[in-house]
């Protein structure tokens, strides 16, 4: 799974949006209709949906396929999978559509957008419209609320967990913990890492990615939250006093030691643990499908390290789905989305992607997150995950705390460079206000 954030341009373009009550897309692909509305003798009611192109698109054809087949004379549902690279085309996409009142009526969307897209009139609440909310795991469900109501929901959910070298771990005589009541604290992870480290061989006790964008917030968030520290307030009005507290510069000052000391690779290459050069790796829950093209590597996973002071965290969020204010046709896509939701069509996207499943029942059938090594990624999606801050100004939140813990990473004063990140995103809370 990759994450990406609005930027502030788009964010900017986007809160200044009056959203009308038309919908359909003006740059249709081969197998979309021209927006909700009707057929020409008013029986069928057409509905678009927009997805980004990737590991799950052969999936929502055949649940599209599948539900125009069962609703057929009813409900025509056509699904445009959007080319993504690696840029902002997607977000830049429905920024447009926004503009010009030509949103689908269903629209995909990554879990921290969520308030951007809320706020500004995009995304309609789908309180009342979603059936068994209770089968769904509860980070899912905050992930998808802004504002007391909810917006979206999705099929699958993510994690950050620790990976290991069986075989380096035995030697060094570690026992990873088993249970998540066994999980490392700093101190032991710290101690395994500088146990770990061997410098005459380049082997580094752990492994993570040093991109300043998205992740760095997401990988490092349980850090700060298991520590009782915090991002900013819980109605968004200040980071001022969280981002900035003791609790959290404290975690922050954790994560620094693992670089400043060595421990953790600078310059990582991108296969540093699955080529032998770190005995460990903070990554996503993503990352063992990946692992099956590395055989000759024995690995295992581990919980998140949590602080002594605080409880087990790790961290959620994934693309879901919300309702546009633009749909003319409520009832029906309200329908189409609880067909892509249930049971069986949530295992389907799930297995596609290598992901966990949003939905208890549908995990709960999903056995083979009951074993080894991948039972420590279930139990944390249902018992330890907690979703990223909720805030219009999340897109700077995040772009500049990532910047800062890069800096930090390099050897840079914590309270410093957090303080900077104060002050911007302040700025932008104000703005916005």
């Amino acid at each position: 799974m990759k994450r990406f954030w609005l930027s502030t341009i788009l964010l900017l373009a986007i809160t200044v949006l009056v959203v009308g009550c038309s919908s359909g897309s003006d740059e249709a692909s081969s197998n979309s209709g021209n927006g909700s509305g009707s057929d020409a003798d008013g029986d069928v009611v057409n509905l678009t949906l927009w997805h980004p192109q990737g590991d799950t698109q052969e999936a929502y054809k055949e649940i599209i396929e599948a539900f125009n087949e069962e609703y057929a004379g009813e409900i025509h549902a056509d699904l445009e999978l959007v080319p993504r690279g690696s840029t902002y085309a997607y977000e830049d996409r429905i920024s447009a559509a926004a503009t010009s009142k030509t949103l689908p009526d269903l629209v995909a969307l990554d879990g921290p957008n969520v308030a951007n897209y809320a706020d500004a009139g995009i995304i309609q609440p789908i309180e009342g419209l979603v059936d068994e909310l209770d089968d769904f795991v509860d980070s899912i469900i905050t992930q998808g609320t802004y504002d007391g109501q909810l917006y979206t929901l999705g099929a699958t959910e993510s994690t950050v967990a620790l990976f290991y070298n069986v075989e380096m771990l035995a030697d060094a005589g570690i026992e990873p913990p088993k249970t998540l009541e066994e999980a490392w604290t700093w101190d032991e992870f710290y101690e395994a890492a500088q146990q770990l480290t061997d410098r005459d061989n380049g082997i580094y006790g752990v492994n993570w990615t040093l991109d300043y964008g998205e992740w760095i917030i997401y990988f490092s968030g349980p850090t700060v939250w298991s520590n009782d520290g915090s991002f900013i307030s819980e109605d968004g009005s200040t980071v001022d006093g969280y981002i900035n507290s003791p609790e959290t510069i404290e975690a922050l000052e954790f994560l620094q030691k693992f670089t400043t000391e060595g421990l953790v690779n600078l310059q990582p290459t991108p296969t540093e643990f699955e080529d032998g050069n770190a005995a460990m790796m903070l990554m996503g829950s993503w990352q063992w499908a990946q692992l099956q093209n590395y055989p000759e590597t024995e690995w295992g996973i581990t919980y998140y390290p949590r602080s002594p002071n605080g409880e087990q965290v790790s961290p959620s969020g994934d693309w879901n789905w919300g309702m546009s204010t633009n749909t003319e046709h409520v009832e029906e896509s309200a329908i189409l989305l609880n067909y892509i939701l249930n049971k069986e069509n949530v295992i389907k996207i799930a297995r596609s992607d290598n992901k966990p499943a949003a939905r208890i029942s549908s995990f709960e059938e999903m056995t083979e997150w009951d074993e080894e090594p991948l039972n420590v990624l279930k139990d944390q999606v249902l018992y330890t995950a907690h979703p990223r801050p909720s805030t219009t100004s999340y897109p700077v939140l995040s772009s500049r705390y990532g910047q800062a813990v890069q800096n930090i990473f390099l050897g840079g004063d914590v309270k410093a460079e957090i303080e900077q990140v104060v002050a911007e995103v302040e700025a932008d809370i104000a703005r916005n206000n």
